[in-house]
């Protein structure tokens, strides 16, 4: 229809799932769904079940790094929206129920850190989202705009937080921000909502600054049974302070040298700490660190060799000990409106999320495996149940002699103007196709999946292996003749084709390496720069 811009995308991911290698993770406030970002940018969202079933429902893009951390970020119960921050100092406002991006934002810092921060103006709620990362202060940010308000900054021996909890009070209208420094001082904010619902305000300074000699801080955690003690966890001990003078109640070794990652609270009397192999410990604290003991602070003031050492009362491990790219990512969450559930959550390298119940009333008679993982599943396995199976672009012209998986694509670039899609191959080969009728091909699946050649296409040989990179220049800059397209392999050659006659106009060769990128100069360049070919990740 003439004056429509609604733009409906077309993905098809063929057999193999894409790559998720998880680098956060969320629960979303009603239960029914876990966010995932990973270190190539993208979120996933999974729903999950009463039954603790989950399933991939979709990828969403608008990241160009890697993802740093999620929060939630809405304060009224019926919109479930959620941040994420990415390496580069973006910011995405999603709602989680349809996968739209409401809000984009790009600053000069990179998150480590947010935490959603709700308080009430009147009888309406509102809610600022508190950042920390590579900078020495705590940003208060907008939840709906995005926009800087103000920020926590410190008087005293400024410098990165490692992490933050917000201490909520409910007998006072004020909030406390407890954080610590990568020095391992710890850092008090006193926040009200007449602050928070103020505009440019200026910084608000620390109320208390104080060295508790935490080193290597991984994670804050508040204990929200007692509203008294605070759980800091580093990568060789973890600790358990009153949240009221700050005074330290017990502490923990690592286990067999092994290296903390983050923690939690289970209950009252009981804390989870996991480590970056993807175990998790449940312990089960002194009576000295229960302030409905009689015996509470009975060991303030002793030296950390002397204080009663917490026992060891539960094992989580990971079933798959298959070797990891980098550290699991797990959180714990608990609580939801409709179903009360304690989830630890963990998400790898490849792509898998594994899910533990943990129940009110463990004895700790696990056994030696430990407490069962409730769930497991990931991106792969959910590709695999499909059926029929997930079709890629160019499926039906990639077919091998004797093999179910056909050519693998490692290179793509979409000529909008022409309506083609050019794809590089693993074979060297490479596949110019009319875009769209080649995914109505695969997508409506039926007799003309038979005809051989069909849908119509180029095919374009030259390089001895596997095609790594293309670029069609004229699609950048209007300066490049429309006819060529520069493809680039790990045969250390680059190649100018034209696409129209499938000709193979030039070949050249470097010493350097197989070509990793194609890049066109900018429109300052020199005349002659402008007007050489591209290769790798330089200008000839």
């Amino acid at each position: 229809m003439a004056g429509n811009s609604l733009v409906l995308p077309i993905v098809l991911w063929g057999r193999k799932a894409p790559t998720h290698c998880i680098s956060s993770v969320l629960l979303t406030d009603d239960g029914a769904t876990i966010v995932t970002g990973c270190h190539d940018g993208q979120i996933c969202l999974w729903d999950i079940s009463v039954e603790l079933e989950i399933n991939p429902r979709a990828l969403l893009f608008g990241h160009t790094a890697s993802i740093t951390c999620l929060s939630r970020a809405c304060a009224s119960t019926d919109k479930q929206y959620i941040v994420s921050a990415s390496a580069s100092g973006e910011m995405c406002l999603w709602d989680v129920s349809d996968g739209r991006c409401i809000e984009f934002t790009k600053l000069a810092c990179t998150h480590t850190g947010i935490q959603f921060y709700q308080f009430s103006v009147g009888n309406q709620r509102e809610g600022r989202l508190l950042c920390h990362g590579h900078y020495p202060e705590i940003l208060v940010v907008d939840a709906t705009s995005l926009e800087v308000l103000y920020s926590l900054v410190s008087k005293i021996s400024p410098d990165w937080i490692s992490s933050m909890s917000i201490i909520r009070s409910h007998r006072t209208q004020e909030d406390t921000v407890v954080a610590l420094s990568a020095t391992g001082i710890l850092k008090v904010w006193i926040v009200t909502s007449e602050i928070s619902g103020m505009q440019d305000t200026e910084p608000i300074f620390e109320e208390e600054s104080k060295p508790i000699y935490c080193q290597n801080c991984q994670s804050i955690a508040f204990c929200a049974f007692t509203q008294r003690s605070l759980l800091v966890v580093c990568s060789k001990y973890w600790r358990v302070f009153d949240a009221g003078d700050y005074s330290l109640l017990c502490s923990g070794p690592s286990e067999n040298g092994q290296t903390w990652t983050g923690g939690d609270f289970v209950s009252a009397d009981k804390v989870i700490i996991w480590t970056e192999n993807g175990q998790s410990y449940i312990y089960k604290l002194p009576a000295s660190c229960l302030p409905a003991s009689d015996s509470f602070r009975s060991d303030v003031g002793k030296a950390v060799e002397n204080l009663i050492p917490p026992v060891q009362h539960s094992l989580l491990d990971r079933k798959d000990k298959e070797l990891l790219i980098c550290p699991p990512v797990t959180r714990f969450f608990y609580g939801c409106k409709d179903y009360f559930h304690k989830l630890l959550i963990q998400g790898d390298s490849s792509g898998r999320l594994n899910i533990w119940s943990i129940p009110d009333t463990a004895d700790g008679q696990e056994g030696d495996e430990g407490l069962k993982m409730t769930t497991s599943m990931s991106l792969q396995e959910a590709f695999d149940k499909l059926n029929p199976c997930p079709a890629g672009i160019i499926d039906q012209l990639s077919v091998i002699p004797n093999s179910h998986e056909p050519l693998k694509v490692t290179a793509s670039v979409y000529i909008p103007a022409h309506g083609r899609l050019v794809c590089g191959r693993e074979d060297g080969s490479i596949v110019i196709v009319p875009a769209t009728q080649t995914a109505v091909v695969q997508l409506l699946q039926g007799e003309h999946m038979l005809r051989r050649g069909w849908p119509p296409h180029r095919t374009l040989r030259g390089h001895r292996n596997k095609i790594t990179c293309l670029l069609y220049p004229h699609q950048v800059s209007a300066r490049y003749d429309q006819r060529y397209l520069i493809s680039g392999g790990v045969d250390f050659s680059v190649i100018i084709w034209d696409i129209f006659s499938g000709e193979m106009k030039h070949i050249f060769c470097v010493h350097g390496g197989e070509i990793t990128q194609l890049l066109v100069p900018p429109e300052n360049c020199s005349v002659s720069t402008q007007w050489s070919f591209p290769c790798g990740d330089w200008v000839t």
